[in-house]
């Protein structure tokens, strides 16, 4: 997810937006079966090539938060090995309120993520 500038506190999630987007692949896009160690996040990409032809390939992915200790989320061994830059634009909360959904995504960045993705050309 990339956005710029400060967004209003009540701006749209965009997840419904992708998943939608999901359905211009020509082939079915299947997820992980369910399991402890890794919880689906709601978000998924999709990126393609277009030329004068049409579609020349299409990717997209399913994304998941991994567990290392499914049992007990708060224990310190889930969380992502991140550098000292990164876990502080996480831990710095803004002046301005954001969208719950932009509060839970960067929450989530503390945590590993997986990401399952199926391409066809």
């Amino acid at each position: 997810m990339r956005a710029a500038g400060i967004l209003p506190e009540d701006a749209p999630d965009p997840r419904a937006e992708w998943v939608e987007k999901l359905k211009l692949m020509p082939i079915p896009v299947l997820g992980l079966m369910p399991q402890p160690s890794l919880e689906d996040t709601d978000s998924v990409g999709l990126s393609y090539g277009l030329d004068d032809r049409g579609y020349s390939e299409m990717t997209a992915s399913i994304n998941y938060t991994l567990w290392r200790n499914p049992d007990d989320r708060s224990d310190p061994v889930n969380l992502a090995d991140l550098n000292e830059k990164t876990r502080r634009s996480i831990e710095e909360v803004p002046p301005w309120p954001r969208p719950p959904w932009l509060i839970e995504y960067v929450e989530r960045l503390r945590y590993p993520q997986l990401e399952e993705a199926v391409r066809t050309t």
